[in-house]
């Protein structure tokens, strides 16, 4: 009988998991549409892109992970975090006639690393086949 109950709570876990994750992907989606109509208001946004978004443990708190279409620039990418702070309460209203959540969360802007580090790796990566077909070359 306990080894069921825990096999329930596993499933319970999971299904938890996958609507979370779905929660997730909904606000990805309409906060990616937002904030490209926004762009179209203000060019500081067109610069920025959202690549993730994640909540805090309770759910509210969203974060909403950017990275900028060209090589980053932390004045590009505090311009259009300056603009995107003035906009925060109409994109939380936004989600929410959007969404229909039962509580919007709070939204904070992040920039994303994981592209900068990305482009460090492929760096390095380029330079590795550079060095490897040099030493052919020999």
């Amino acid at each position: 009988m306990v080894a069921s109950n825990r096999n329930h709570h596993g499933a319970s876990s999971n299904l938890h998991e996958i609507k979370r994750e779905r929660k997730k992907s909904l606000f990805f989606r309409e906060l990616s549409q937002i904030i490209s109509l926004i762009s179209n208001e203000n060019t500081d946004v067109q610069k920025v892109y959202v690549t993730r978004v994640d909540f805090s443990q309770d759910a509210g708190i969203l974060y909403v992970y950017l990275s900028t279409f060209d090589v980053f620039s932390e004045e590009i990418f505090k311009t259009a975090l300056d603009a995107l702070k003035l906009y925060r309460p109409s994109i939380r209203k936004e989600l929410a006639t959007r969404l229909n959540p039962r509580y919007t969360p709070e939204i904070i802007f992040i920039y994303d690393e994981n592209r900068e580090k990305q482009d460090r790796i492929d760096t390095l990566l380029d330079k590795v086949i550079q060095d490897l077909g040099d030493s052919k070359k020999k």
